[in-house]
């Protein structure tokens, strides 16, 4: 058997089986074909067709099984894509914060000439 979280895109001829145990949370979407999905300690397994995805569990061998030529891609999280999604929901909320800050400044003036 070949190993399933080695590769970016695997290759599986009917019949044949690869493994793996993932260390993190990947998914796996299957480009072409059908493929058998069995997880350690999960008591039913899956099918899935092709532009199906599945999120193997970390730390769990899986182990997928062509039942027809099948070709997968393992989609990893990019560190990338994920400090770029946090660094725009840091600005929307410092903007957020900023805003609520000049309405409160902009009140207290109003309060202070009010009282003139």
């Amino acid at each position: 058997m070949r190993g399933l979280f080695t590769n970016g895109t695997l290759t599986i001829p009917s019949g044949q089986a690869v493994s793996g145990t993932a260390h993190r949370a990947e998914t796996l979407r299957i480009q072409r074909g059908r493929v058998w999905i069995t997880v350690e300690g999960i008591k039913h397994d899956y099918f899935l067709h092709a532009g199906d995805t599945f999120t193997a569990v970390p730390g769990r061998l899986t182990v997928l099984e062509a039942d027809q030529d099948a070709s997968v891609e393992l989609r990893r999280p990019q560190a990338g894509r994920l400090l770029k999604g946090i660094g725009q929901r840091v600005t929307a909320l410092l903007r957020g914060m900023s805003q609520h800050a000049v309405v409160q400044t902009s009140l207290k003036r109003h309060r202070t000439c009010d009282a003139c």
